[in-house]
């Protein structure tokens, strides 16, 4: 029962951000929470205040000790059904969480029903596509006639001047004509109509507190503003249209809210439950009930700056993560590709803005020609890119460090790349450039040979290179957890990525974690599994996890192939998954990743698959292709 004064912020927003709705409930011993319990336990979570503005609901506060603002629920008729949304999705910047407290349960309903907003949008983009592209290209405008004095027979009956916080309407029209779009007019009777700017109904969330989320949301009020503004001033079929003032087809939003409330999981209110809402990915509404209720709601936006002093993996405070927050993190990868040049020109097309290249992978001039075509199309800016390259083995010293990258950079046609890479923590003989490019794995004599160098020599040596300006960033690739705190005990620059081998065969948990604490982000390759090594005798198809009857039923679930599945796997895991096809067809599907979510239940269950299975090991591949033995995961 105590614990609710201890939960820490970083905690909780990560579990939101993670499962969307989280349900707070005293142990059956103890006695059910109380107001100020509730007030308590959302003051310490440390959340920025939201001021309640532009809402439709009558609301009351409720006096508490702690310093929040704790007010009733949406107090409509108990006779009425208040329908699904976001809240406050009708303003600009809606509430991030919500939470709601119940003092008194009702005799039967007013159950508290929530959807998965991304479930929504799924099911929009199925079956209403132009409905959807129309509400993403314009978004939505809300209708909306609010009376001076609050009318609490009406579910939507909040006055103007509790809606927009003023005490004159001088001071109301001050406000209104400070939102370009927004347009009010006042009616004889002395109400006002305020139709809103152009609000945007469909939201890419790309992340959380450093949570990988990438989902989309049918964020808005559309369906709520159909069903439920209605009242003597409003007329419900004239609440809401298209941001470019087109009507919505009222059909299309019957089937959106029959679809809710087919989907929709309810709970039965219990006294002293505590409801905590991500209101960026769930939406919610409350059923009709008979009998007093009574339950308490307060909102907040995103955290208050936290007080907890992190430090990585050698004790060194880490205050910056941002190389944790990406917005797109579907890369596509160079590696083994028949047409590179092609292959990156429609992969640009498809949408791919991160392209994973290296040295050893022998394309990078024709990978450079296909960047180029895709820039003098006017597909794509340069600044849109993020190309990532690799130093080789070979160029470990770090006389040849700058060297490598520019002839990289010649390659590619490129004046800098985004990130360079340490390929391996394998140093090899040099092998000049004009006698053997890329070198691979052998000398000019096909002898593999290890020499004795100072890692964190070379690590110096890319530091200079970004104060050159031909790498905006620096990493690493296959390193393991102590590598990686060898480079962080001298790094000036830390670096900002990691690159591994990670898939379900290979789920890498705590190297994963290792590195995003130290404010590293993980880049996955061969996240699809063996598949790729299958003609390099490296895995058979007994590897192959496209057939895994796990993955195999929540394809079926999800209606989404295995790739699809896996790489959304990897999404949810905070990595940055590496994929490649041919096909163009085969790319765009590997991008739609982003409108479905694996379920707790189903993330377990594809992390079942892990055997520590590597299949890029040069502690085997070394010793069986080179006749040396190089171990350097052990």
């Amino acid at each position: 029962h105590e614990s609710h004064k201890s939960l820490s912020q970083e905690y909780f927003v990560g579990l939101l951000a993670r499962h969307k709705a989280l349900l707070l409930k005293s142990d059956e011993d103890q006695d059910p929470f109380n107001v100020e319990e509730f007030a308590e336990t959302i003051e310490g979570l440390r959340l920025s205040k939201y001021e309640y503005v532009g809402g439709a609901a009558p609301r009351r506060l409720i006096p508490v000790e702690a310093n929040v603002e704790v007010f009733t629920a949406n107090e409509a008729p108990p006779d009425q059904l208040i329908p699904f949304h976001h809240e406050l999705a009708q303003v600009a910047d809606p509430p991030q969480y919500i939470f709601f407290y119940c003092d008194l349960p009702s005799e039967t309903g007013g159950e508290t029903a929530l959807i998965d907003s991304t479930l929504v949008y799924r099911f929009v983009a199925d079956n209403f596509p132009q409905f959807m592209e129309k509400l993403k290209l314009h978004g939505a405008r809300y209708k909306r006639t609010l009376p001076a004095e609050d009318d609490k027979e009406s579910p939507i009956g909040r006055s103007f001047y509790n809606a927009y916080q003023v005490d004159s309407k001088i001071d109301l029209e001050k406000k209104l004509d400070k939102i370009a779009g927004l347009q009010y007019e006042w009616q004889p009777e002395g109400s006002l109509t305020v139709i809103t700017e152009p609000i945007p109904a469909v939201r890419m969330i790309e992340q959380q507190h450093n949570h990988a989320i990438h989902q989309w949301t049918f964020h808005n009020s559309v369906i709520a503003a159909f069903l439920g503004w209605q009242d003597s001033r409003n007329d419900r079929m004239n609440a809401v249209c298209f941001g470019d003032n087109d009507p919505m087809d009222p059909k299309v939003l019957d089937e959106i809210a029959k679809f809710m409330d087919d989907n929709k999981v309810s709970y039965q209110w219990k006294r002293g439950d505590i409801f905590a809402l991500n209101n960026r990915l769930v939406m919610h509404s409350r059923n009709a009930f008979t009998g007093p209720r009574r339950v308490y709601a307060a909102m907040f936006g995103d955290t208050l700056p936290s007080e907890q002093v992190k430090r990585d993996g050698v004790g060194h405070i880490v205050n910056d993560f941002s190389a944790l927050t990406v917005s797109d993190p579907t890369t596509f990868g160079m590696w083994r590709l028949t047409d590179p040049e092609e292959t990156v020109y429609q992969a640009i097309r498809a949408g791919y803005r991160r392209f994973d290249s290296a040295c050893d992978y022998g394309n990078e001039e024709a990978t450079g020609r296909g960047i180029a075509r895709a820039i003098a199309d006017g597909i794509v800016k340069r600044e849109e890119l993020y190309i990532t390259t690799k130093l080789w083995n070979t160029y470990h010293d770090p006389l040849h460090v700058p060297m490598a990258l520019d002839r990289c950079l010649k390659d590619l046609g490129l004046d800098y790349v985004d990130e360079f890479l340490i390929h391996f923590p394998i140093s090899m003989e040099f092998v000049p450039f004009e006698d053997k490019y890329p070198p691979e794995w052998s000398n000019l004599g096909g002898e593999m040979v290890l020499v004795k160098n100072d890692i964190n020599a070379t690590w110096k040596a890319m530091e200079e290179l970004v104060y050159a300006n031909k790498t905006k960033h620096i990493g690493i690739s296959n390193f393991n957890c102590q590598h990686i705190r060898q480079i962080l005990s001298i790094a000036r620059i830390r670096p900002t990525s990691l690159q591994i081998e990670c898939h379900p065969h290979l789920s890498q948990e705590k190297l994963i974690r290792f590195a995003r604490e130290a404010g590293i982000r993980v880049s996955a390759f061969s996240c699809l599994g063996g598949a790729s090594y299958i003609s390099l005798d490296m895995a058979t198809s007994q590897d192959l996890l496209f057939e895994n009857a796990i993955i195999l039923e929540i394809c079926r679930i999800h209606k989404k192939t295995a790739a699809q599945v896996m790489l959304r796997w990897a999404v949810q895991r905070n990595t940055l998954p590496i994929n490649k096809s041919s096909s163009s067809a085969r790319m765009t599907e590997n991008r739609e990743v982003f409108d479905f979510y694996l379920t707790k239940e189903e993330m377990k269950a594809i992390d079942s698959l892990n055997k520590n299975h590597r299949y890029n090991d040069p502690g085997h591949f070394c010793e069986g292709g080179m006749r040396t033995f190089c171990p350097i995961y052990e």
